[in-house]
């Protein structure tokens, strides 16, 4: 793989993880105010964990890919594994966050 060809990857692989932040946008500012803030981070987060899913799966096909023979480009697949571990630690720390977030509204008191 050339060098051009690689940067054209990489540019690639980064419009993919541009649906995090669109996400994460529609936390802060929900398109439509007639629904919930609780909704629209509900659904952040289950499009979040859908990506992470989705990237998790295309870097267990790459692995699979490679492994046979049928894709020779290790850098590709060590991108795919890269892009799906990151978007699982992020999904991971806003999962702890969150639970953070309850406990701590949980010892409040009134």
């Amino acid at each position: 793989m050339s060098i051009v060809t690689s940067i054209i990857d990489t540019q690639t692989q980064a419009a993919q993880i541009q649906p995090f932040s669109d996400q994460l946008r529609q936390i802060i500012q929900p398109e439509n105010e007639s629904s919930s803030p609780f909704a629209a981070f509900f659904d952040a987060a289950m499009g979040m964990v859908s990506d992470t899913n989705a990237m998790q799966l295309n870097a267990q096909q790459m692995q699979f890919d490679f492994a046979t023979g049928r894709l020779d480009d290790i850098l590709a697949v060590q991108m795919a594994m890269d892009r799906a571990s990151n978007a699982m630690t992020f999904t991971t720390q806003v999962t702890n966050r969150v639970i953070e977030a309850y406990r701590e509204i949980m010892r409040m008191q009134i």
